[in-house]
């Protein structure tokens, strides 16, 4: 007996569609290569740990994969150097770096430093005047540099009226207290542990609103081509920063953990942790350090008449507001 013709064609569909399904079945899911994005112990920057650890990048569909270091220099190296995709910096550093590779961009503003940067003294020092004449220490491939002219200023001295020392921050505090120099600056958590110390705070960044704020930049290849993968990082971001301000404790408890260090070492006093909707504000072109156009154009003017920079950055193409406003 013959089977009809359209029996064949009804089990030829069928193993088709098993075949499909199986298939899917099989079929691992598709693994994108993880966003590396370094970063430092600076409180501002503690979100991302949060937001790895609270499983928002998962939820928002970006692989990330967080790399941990003191060694700021270093750090800026290795990105430059296409180590890392992304990194959470302060802005003087990223314009320094941006003039040697121009393929930097800078996404959003993480936050401004609003008494967590500080120039520590010997308990000698009194005044910024008493300074003259006294070895003082930053990080001249920074912001560092500016804000000790800040300070001078108020103290009627002038960059030649010092000994002006290149020092990465977190090596300031020990450098002090074995009395190599007279004053320095460094920040959070160093700055705490200076003062338990015996330092002194002469001079703090709450007194320069607005002057010193940190970013997060990525490699323009990766703006580029990973666009969606950048925005889901803003978004799962900014989940962390309303958590942990939402649950202190909790965020502390988590921080702590994975940087191995005590809760009450954990804290954003002196820093402003800025919200999305603050971005928008931030990431437009204005006239006050406000705006974040603004203060960068305050740097590139500084590090240019400093010898820093060779020639004018192009903030318009460093700055890359659309992803957040997107």
């Amino acid at each position: 007996m013959k089977v009809p013709r359209w029996r064949n064609f009804i089990l030829l569909v069928s193993i088709i569609i098993l075949l499909i399904a199986c298939q899917e079945i099989i079929t691992p899911p598709k693994v994108t290569n993880p966003l590396k994005i370094a970063y430092s112990p600076w409180p501002g920057y503690l979100p991302i740990i949060i937001a790895k650890e609270k499983g928002f990048f998962q939820k928002e569909g970006v692989n990330v994969e967080l790399f941990f270091s003191e060694e700021t220099r270093v750090q800026v190296a290795d990105f430059s150097a296409g180590k890392y995709d992304g990194t959470l910096q302060d802005l003087g550093t990223m314009i320094i770096a941006s003039g040697k590779n121009p393929d930097i961009r800078i996404v959003f503003v993480i936050d401004e430093s609003a008494g967590s940067d500080a120039i520590i003294v010997d308990p000698s020092i009194e005044t910024i005047a008493d300074l003259k004449g006294k070895s003082v220490a930053t990080d001249l491939s920074g912001f560092g540099e500016l804000f000790v002219m800040k300070m001078l200023e108020k103290g009627n001295l002038t960059r030649d009226d010092i000994k002006l020392i290149n020092m990465a921050q977190e090596k300031v505090p020990e450098s002090l207290k074995r009395g190599e120099i007279q004053g320095g600056h460094t920040w959070e958590p160093y700055l705490s542990h200076a003062v338990k110390d015996g330092a002194k705070i002469l001079f703090t960044s709450a007194e320069t609103p607005g002057l010193i704020p940190d970013v997060m930049a990525f490699r323009g290849s990766i703006v580029r081509d990973r666009a969606a993968d950048v925005r889901a990082f803003i978004r799962a971001w900014f989940q962390a920063v309303d958590y942990w301000k939402t649950h202190p404790q909790e965020g502390n408890a988590i921080i702590a953990k994975e940087i191995n260090t005590h809760n009450s070492e954990i804290s954003l006093k002196g820093i402003k942790l800025l919200t999305l909707n603050y971005n928008n504000k931030y990431l437009t072109p204005g006239t006050t350090t406000e705006s974040l156009y603004h203060t960068a154009e305050l740097y590139v003017n500084f590090f240019i008449n400093a010898g820093s920079l060779t020639q004018p950055v192009d903030l318009q193409k460093l700055v890359d507001s659309s992803l957040v406003k997107s």
